[in-house]
């Protein structure tokens, strides 16, 4: 800890936890804010297109909805620290750059390098004067999350490999990882990020090797497990990522989903592979006694895999619900990993206490007014019910007149699109300001009271323009 005054910010990457509580930190106002190019980008495409699924995903993950006991660990961490009652509030970056920025904060000559990995826009920040290197999250004392169960784009593990090396190439004497205690010692940290990168490079190259085989994703896992000098390693216990989760990924990141096997090429839909299980083990109830004997044996994956057929055969049966929350949770005691762990306790309360996960936090007025307006409606077409729409060609116009900017959003049976400008079919116009329809997007003002006030006036049909928003999801 210190009371020394904060001279700039710098954002290592876009994880929630490295910049949602960065107002925290600014003392004053106008403080500098240094990231990569594309930091801003990040941030704003999980605040406005998958923030549901993701945050839903991640509180299981993270074991946020869990209490003392079944929740142990975060992995990284003890406990993720988010609440309903969190303020999320990122600043924007005031200074980006694309390769690599040098400069000197309070007498500090610092280097900011790209250096992707865990994120395409991770950077690293290195202190030549005092040889250290401050890694972000491309280094932690586990085993990397090359791919993370909450869900991502694929992570370019051999890219990320590649950054270890740069990193160990510095001849660092210390090493400052986000979530770890630092390191001191060349030749530790050299030992170490070796190691590291010898890790991930393995699971790649050995994933590829097995691909070319023609081996599914199934049995790439089988197949590839670290060598006993990597898998003994303190730093590569899998303990935050997973061998197996990476092969897989990697495999669909050179792949594409498609096993290979040809009966995954169009598999029955969910509901009749549910009645050919259950015909196969001489009806529902003979399945259900088959999966409550493979949990009293030992076998709940066995179990958790009949109960997913079940779940949807009788998905109101309280010996249903049992079988399934008690086989996740057989699981999630065996797990070391604590991400599936937190995810198999998690999902077992859904079941059986009729959670419901996800993490709505307020979103900060200064932070919503600093994401562009066009974040906003250019998520709009992914929350459109397009079946509702399979006969619907209009559009609705848009008129910030802060700002000045004008959007039409046009619906063509099924598909929902965002074009700069107003055209002239438009049915209706909301004329509104940039922050009004920011709150509405983001749920903190319902569009009802905006129009008994001043935020939002229609121009044309208001009947037309209400029902055009309805065509479209609401995110709670």
């Amino acid at each position: 800890m210190t009371n020394k005054p904060i001279k700039a910010i710098i954002y290592t990457h876009n994880h929630t936890d490295h910049v949602f509580g960065a107002s925290a930190f600014a003392e004053t106002p106008g403080i500098p804010v240094y990231a990569h190019d594309t930091t801003e980008y990040y941030i704003n495409r999980v605040v406005n297109q998958i923030r549901p699924i993701i945050s839903a995903r991640s509180m299981r993950m993270f074991g946020s909805h869990l209490p003392h006991g079944e929740l142990i660990n975060d992995g990284i961490g003890p406990k993720l620290g988010v609440t309903p009652e969190s303020s999320l509030h990122a600043l924007t970056p005031t200074h980006t750059f694309a390769d690599q920025l040098s400069l000197e904060i309070a007498g500090i000559k610092l280097e900011l390098v790209h250096a992707p990995g865990e994120t395409e826009d991770q950077i690293f920040v290195w202190l030549p004067e005092k040889q250290t290197v401050l890694s972000g999250d491309n280094i932690y004392q586990a085993f990397p999350n090359l791919y993370t169960i909450r869900g991502t784009y694929y992570r370019d593990v051999k890219q990320w490999a590649n950054t270890v090396d740069r990193i160990r190439d510095l001849g660092a004497e210390y090493l400052v990882p986000s979530h770890t205690r630092p390191v001191q010692g060349k030749q530790r940290i050299a030992e170490l990020l070796t190691d590291y990168s010898d890790a991930i490079n393995f699971v790649h190259d050995q994933t590829l090797r097995h691909m070319n085989k023609g081996l599914t994703p199934d049995q790439i896992v089988e197949a590839v497990k670290l060598p006993p000098h990597l898998a003994s390693n303190p730093w590569l216990q899998e303990f935050y990522g997973k061998v197996s989760w990476s092969t897989r990924s990697v495999f669909d990141g050179y792949l594409g989903w498609f096993s290979g096997n040809p009966s995954d090429l169009q598999p029955a839909p969910e509901q009749q592979q549910a009645n050919d299980m259950a015909a196969l083990a001489g009806g529902t109830d003979a399945l259900l006694s088959k999966a409550q004997d493979a949990l009293a044996q030992g076998n709940a994956q066995w179990a958790l895999t009949l109960s997913d057929h079940l779940m949807l055969l009788q998905p109101d049966s309280d010996a249903v619900k049992t079988l399934r929350a008690d086989a996740l949770r057989t699981l999630g005691a065996a797990e070391a990993n604590p991400n599936a762990r937190n995810y198999y306790f998690t999902v077992a309360r859904e079941v059986q206490d009729g959670l419901i996960p996800g993490f709505r936090p307020r979103m900060n007025l200064d932070f919503l007014a600093s994401l562009p307006i066009e974040n906003f409606l250019h998520a709009m077409p992914a929350l459109l019910k397009a079946e509702d729409t399979y006969e619907a060609e209009t559009a609705l116009g848009f008129d910030f007149r802060d700002s000045g900017k004008q959007f039409t959003l046009r619906i063509r049976r099924g598909v929902a699109k965002v074009s700069d400008g107003l055209d002239s079919d438009v049915v209706a116009t909301l004329l509104t300001t940039e922050n009004a329809w920011k709150s509405i997007a983001a749920g903190i003002q319902n569009p009802a009271a905006a129009l008994a006030g001043d935020d939002l006036d229609i121009d044309g049909s208001t009947l037309s323009a209400l029902k055009i928003l309805g065509y479209f999801e609401k995110i709670d």
